[in-house]
């Protein structure tokens, strides 16, 4: 709140940096898992590391699709005009679609430095 005091330039880059602060843990993890991966077996437990992280791709990619389906049911909810409760319903299943995207978008960025180094 005190950085939306002195202008949205301030704003802006108050949540670009909390942004940066939300990847510390997930960045260290993937750096302990490459480093571990590699003194165990070198190359080819980087390998595996990224072999076992692609092996949920069907999930991440379902979990991907999950925010434009909802999308969608709340725009066609909007254009029928049902009731707000309808559209309540559909708002909340969208904040959740966005959240599942932005977690997939994560897991693909991960396995795609994984596979990199592989």
């Amino acid at each position: 709140a005190e950085s939306c005091k002195t202008g949205a330039a301030t704003n802006i880059i108050y949540g670009l940096a909390l942004g940066y602060k939300s990847v510390i843990v997930p960045v260290l993890a993937l750096g302990a898992t490459i480093f571990v991966s590699f003194q165990l077996c070198h190359m080819f437990g980087i390998a595996l590391a990224a072999l076992g992280m692609l092996s949920s791709l069907s999930i991440g990619l379902t979990i991907d699709a999950y925010g434009p389906i909802c999308d969608n049911a709340g725009g066609i909810a909007e254009m029928a005009e049902l009731g707000s409760s309808v559209r309540h319903i559909t708002d909340t299943l969208d904040a959740a679609g966005n959240t599942t995207a932005a977690i997939g978008k994560g897991f693909a960025i991960g396995s795609a430095a994984l596979v990199s180094l592989a």
